[in-house]
């Protein structure tokens, strides 16, 4: 029960930081700093220091340390405790994947008992029509491409001493349940995506993706999380973040990207929904918290039960279809900057590549979706202001290299 009263509390993270208690730093960018933005003058917070909130302002947060006040970023904490980094996919032998055998032969033949048709069957399984696990796992197999990743070693390489002590100590934490259940549902969702979309099976290009998605996780809040950005065909320009860290690019959304700065902010844009949980109208509801009370017990992976299926469509339509309002959008692009600048890039490529399809034509899907560009360019060049970028001398941009390999 504990456990399951964490993870509500993480939930309405975003919304409110004052009624949860203490929050935990999870980043070695945490600072306690003398102002609400990021390039005011701080201190550095120790991982899994625990501190009170006393008020908040957009995304940063008031909190007492050691007797101290100061402003620290919501992307640097987080209402859960420490937790170890989440594996993904799992091997035909393990025994998660024998679990989850055993639990779908199960549904099956419940299935079967009450009388279900063959649809029916599947979308308490999660096969057929609905799901695409096999794409997924592709995309979960990908390495990561190193040379982009080593660029901001003290990162990466847990050169950092306090980080690698925290991560690297005889008493590691294990991964959350709360983490767990996120991935669960989150790998869910974007199967569905992968249904609907094909799933651009490049390795080179995924790997490079992902070394970029690195450098910006590795900065957030969230580590017990194992970023993917995976590629979908679509004429559209679009991107979706799905909870538990899944992350997809249209390919026309690839085209107009200019600079590996503009790929990182669209991605940190997306990092930012996930870390800040933007996960629509449902984390307050009877329905969220039973399906989510299900998924903190141990099922299998790839096991998806008829109420799970049915939020996942609620928050398929409302997620990827209507889109989350002005507010949510408005603290992702802020937290872009704030991911982008902290890891090393400059914090300008989200508005530059806004700014880029403001004069595109074919924008239709990406403005049913997200609000008015205008609006978000001018509050990410007030967010711009407020922070400030150590980028590395060595740093080279490989955009172009793989923007190249996109059809045209």
């Amino acid at each position: 029960m504990r456990a399951l009263s964490h993870f509500f509390l993480f939930l309405i993270f975003a919304h409110s930081v004052l009624a949860k208690g203490n929050v935990y730093v999870q980043s070695t960018k945490a600072k306690l700093l003398s102002q609400p933005k990021l390039s005011a003058d701080g201190s550095p917070l120790q991982m899994g220091e625990s501190l009170s909130p006393v008020s908040e302002q957009g995304l940063f947060v008031q909190v007492r340390a050691e007797g101290k006040m100061g402003w620290v970023s919501k992307l640097f904490v987080s209402p859960l405790p420490p937790g170890n980094q989440i594996k993904l996919g799992v091997t035909s032998n393990s025994s998660e994947a024998v679990v989850a055998r055993q639990r779908a032969s199960d549904f099956t033949k419940t299935a079967a008992a009450r009388g279900l048709s063959e649809t029916q069957k599947m979308r308490v399984r999660g096969e057929g029509d609905l799901y695409d696990f096999e794409s997924l796992r592709w995309l979960e197999s990908v390495s990561f491409d190193t040379e982009n990743t080593n660029t901001y070693g003290g990162f990466t390489k847990f050169e950092n001493s306090n980080i690698r002590n925290f991560f690297f100590s005889n008493s590691e934490p294990e991964v959350l349940k709360e983490t767990k259940a996120e991935v669960k549902l989150g790998r869910s969702l974007a199967a569905r995506l992968l249904k609907k979309y094909t799933l651009v099976k490049d390795s080179e290009l995924t790997s490079y993706l992902n070394g970029v998605t690195s450098r910006l996780a590795a900065v957030s809040s969230r580590r017990d999380l194992n970023f993917r950005v995976g590629v979908i065909e679509s004429p559209e320009i679009n991107a979706f973040a799905c909870p538990g860290g899944y992350i997809f690019l249209t390919t026309e959304s690839l085209k107009k990207i200019q600079s590996e700065v503009e790929l990182a902010g669209i991605i940190g844009h997306e990092m930012g929904h996930i870390v800040l949980f933007h996960n629509g109208e449902f984390q307050q509801s009877n329905e969220f918290i039973d399906v989510f009370s299900s998924l903190l017990a141990p099922p299998g992976t790839e096991v998806v039960n008829a109420a799970t299926s049915t939020l996942l469509e609620e928050m398929e339509k409302q997620l990827f279809e209507t889109g989350r309002d002005m507010k949510l959008e408005l603290e992702a692009d802020e937290a872009a900057v704030g991911l982008t600048s902290q890891a090393g890039f400059s914090p300008v490529g989200l508005s530059s590549y806004l700014n880029t399809l403001s004069k595109s034509d074919g924008t239709d899907s990406f403005k049913k979706t997200h609000p008015d560009t205008t609006v978000r360019i001018a509050k990410l060049v007030f967010f711009e202001s407020t922070t400030t970028a150590e980028i590395p001398t060595n740093q080279k941009d490989r955009w172009q290299e793989f923007k190249s390999k996109l059809k045209p």
